[in-house]
């Protein structure tokens, strides 16, 4: 769970600065952002900070990426491991059915 959220929090600050730049080129963004990740716990860590007695050592993370979703830049959704369209390029398991 810890490095699935380490990389939640790492993708919530470069879009931070991807929306940063594109304000500063006058761009304007109607959306909410939303990253899709497929850990539930990561998720749930994202969406209700409770677990403060052993996510201690990654609250700068949690309270960053928790304050970007109560202020609606962005949103957090879950997505099923299958249906992870990046785990096709990390996860052999999911090649060798397109192999076959």
């Amino acid at each position: 769970t810890e490095s699935e959220f380490r990389a939640l929090a790492n993708t919530a600050v470069e879009l931070k600065w991807i929306r940063s730049l594109l304000q500063e080129l006058q761009v304007s963004v109607h959306q909410i952002p939303v990253i899709w990740v497929d850990n539930q716990k990561a998720l749930a860590l994202a969406a209700n900070p409770v677990f403060h007695a052993r996510s201690k050592h990654i609250e700068i993370d949690l309270h960053f990426v928790r304050d970007q979703i109560l202020d609606n830049q962005l949103a957090v959704r879950y997505v099923p491991s299958v249906d992870q369209a990046a785990d096709v390029l990390t996860k052999l398991s999911q090649l060798t059915g397109f192999c076959t």
